[in-house]
């Protein structure tokens, strides 16, 4: 009986002790098991070089693999810490950055003020941000203390530069030359690129050795769906857990379906038709004044599900200076033909000119197209891929165009260098000129943002540009995007999708 007692507690140990084993493997099995998601963008980069793409495509993904100096607060100007732990104002023009050198890149090598100067110098280099390297007068070191110079005082000049300024490894760049930049970007961010394939699709997971808080999700995996309705399918179905640039109708559906959640933003992301002032048809601005009255907003706006319509090209999202001008013309078509008129335009002598879209022709383009047939204008709509376009829109070889563009870093009075003589190509995209609106740019940049001064000087710009039309702003490309409901803390800043402090319960 004894011994039959002690063979069964073994017995039962055993059992015991195998459970606890299975359990343990389990709970092995459980930690190791890694978060993953699918995303789907409506483009995707051929390019992760972070100086020369701007698109939400490659932002979204550069922004996860590598860091910026200082990080911006969504809907405001504010700054708050990245590599860069502090700032202190020297003058107008110098600012010192306490540099954390805690952050290690993924490869294992520690961050250096080598790297941080270098990344920060680059910008004069890229002939895309060539035009915010030259704000730039000297970046230098002492220690960890960081100190960038600008030429001029411009109370916009340190967001412009910290706003594309991304921290890469000198070294790394140096040995690897451009793929390490064009398809193998590496940086101090939390993430790591595991597998890029241009235009199509892009692999990033987090890395063994990362200092600070790892991401709860571990794997994001972007792809390419262009067409709005299948994205919104693949998330309704499962196959991915987040997607944007949803429309209205397609978010009214979002938010009735128990099994998905929706994000609403706008962006500083404007679209609008811009004309070359430099050469016929469109240095004359009452031409221009005419294509504004031909141009249906309201009309354009309700296609496609619908577009959040704005009436002004000036300081969207700065509520201290946005104004509608009352000179901005609205939907006359009578008042159209007249100016063409007036200005020796009729049936013998009929306005013609192409119109170059960096996208698919638009429904609307097509209906505006159509309403200047009705008053004898000859438009052709010319659709160009957008590493076409910018270098067409930045040397000025077109006649009008329709094009998205953001303002700089996330700053809305940031807006005047559209106007300015000074930055003629892609921010001054229109070579738009006109003698008092130069004078108020160049009083505008050195103004204290509290100034009472500024607004009047903002009011009387909006006036001017509203006037000459140079830009027929339409609509704001919205950030609206939906996701599986177990994905949450995902945050939209601005082009910039970020999964950074996500998680993801599936």
């Amino acid at each position: 009986m004894k011994k039959r007692i002690i063979v069964t507690i073994m017995a039962l140990a055993m059992i015991l002790s195998l459970s606890s084993l299975v359990a343990c493997n389990n709970d092995d099995n459980q930690a190791k098991e890694k978060v993953e998601i699918n995303v789907a963008l409506y483009m995707l980069t051929n390019s992760l070089e972070p100086l020369s793409e701007d698109l939400v495509a490659a932002n979204s993904i550069i922004y996860h693999v590598l860091d910026r100096l200082v990080e911006f607060i969504p809907d405001s100007i504010e700054w708050k810490p990245g590599v860069a732990k502090s700032w202190t104002p020297v003058d107008d023009r110098t600012m010192d950055f306490e540099i954390n050198l805690d952050y290690k890149f993924s490869n294992g090598e520690n961050l250096t003020m080598d790297d941080v100067v270098y990344s920060v110098m680059r910008l004069k280099e890229v002939p895309k941000t060539a035009s915010v390297g030259d704000y730039i007068e000297s970046v230098t070191y002492t220690g960890n203390t960081l100190r960038i110079r600008g030429t001029e005082a411009d109370n916009t000049l340190m967001h412009k530069i910290l706003s594309r300024a991304v921290i890469i490894s000198k070294s790394y760049v140096e040995a690897n030359g451009d793929d390490a930049l064009y398809f193998n970007i590496m940086g101090t961010g939390p993430y790591k690129v595991t597998e890029f394939t241009p235009g199509v699709s892009c692999t990033i997971e987090t890395w063994d050795g990362y200092p600070f808080a790892k991401p709860q999700i571990d794997i994001i995996n972007y792809s390419l769906i262009f067409e709005t309705t299948p994205r919104y399918i693949a998330l309704e179905t499962g196959q991915i857990q987040f997607t944007h640039n949803l429309t209205r109708r397609e978010m009214a559906m979002a938010d009735e379906n128990p099994n998905l959640s929706t994000i609403d933003g706008g962006s500083y992301l404007i679209v609008w038709l811009l004309m070359n002032c430099e050469n016929p048809p469109f240095d004359n601005v009452n031409v221009r004044r005419a294509m504004a009255y031909a141009f249906d907003r309201n009309g354009f706006c309700s296609l496609s599900g619908g577009r959040m319509m704005v009436e002004t090209p000036l300081f969207i999202g700065a509520s201290d200076f946005m104004r509608v001008s009352p000179n901005l013309p609205g939907f006359d078509l009578d008042e159209a033909k007249r100016l063409l008129e007036a200005e020796g335009y009729n049936a013998s002598n009929p306005l013609s000119f192409t119109l170059t879209c960096n996208t698919e022709s638009d429904p609307g383009l097509e209906m505006f197209q159509s309403a200047l047939r009705t008053i004898g204008v000859d438009m052709t709509i010319d659709p160009v891929e957008f590493s076409v376009w910018l270098p067409t829109e930045g040397q000025g070889n077109f006649q009008m165009g329709y094009s998205p563009n953001p303002n700089i870093g996330n700053h809305p009075l940031t807006d005047i260098d559209r106007f300015d003589i000074n930055r003629l190509g892609i921010r001054n995209a229109a070579r738009y000129y006109n003698e008092r609106a130069q004078e108020i740019i160049d009083q505008f940049r050195f103004i204290p943002q509290d100034d009472p001064r500024l607004k009047d000087l903002a009011n009387e710009l909006t006036d001017i540009v509203g006037q000459e039309v140079p830009y027929i702003p339409i609509f704001i490309m919205e950030e609206n995007s939906a996701m599986d409901s177990r994905l949450s803390g995902v945050v939209l800043d601005n082009r910039i999708i970020s999964f950074r402090n996500a998680t993801f319960t599936g």
